[in-house]
């Protein structure tokens, strides 16, 4: 579904559905959608860390890791959210007919 990391092609391979559904803040949901993962990830694995850690957490270690990770976390989700984005808009919006082209 993506030509390279950072870029998505327009419409579905297969299907011939576009990836953004023509309005022009439609990719604000998948960015809302990129932070919270991310976040929920890195909460996920604070609360991991701290648990499996204590009472010898490595606080040296997780100052330095968790900002690395939530810097870099978006930009690795970046493809999967905005095709789960998808997914959720389809879910709350069906594909109408003139979505889809005809083929020729």
């Amino acid at each position: 579904m993506h030509v390279h990391w950072f870029k998505m092609r327009e419409r579905c391979g297969n299907c011939g559905l576009a990836i953004e559904r023509g309005e022009r803040d439609y990719f604000i949901g998948s960015m809302m959608f990129n932070l919270v993962v991310s976040e929920l990830l890195f909460a996920a694995a604070f609360v991991t860390t701290l648990v499996v850690a204590w009472p010898n957490v490595p606080w040296d270690f997780l100052q330095w890791a968790a900002p690395l990770a939530m810097g870099i976390a978006p930009f690795v989700l970046f493809p999967f959210s905005k095709l789960v984005w998808l997914g959720f808009d389809i879910l709350l919006r069906p594909v109408t007919p003139d979505e889809i082209p005809r083929p020729r």
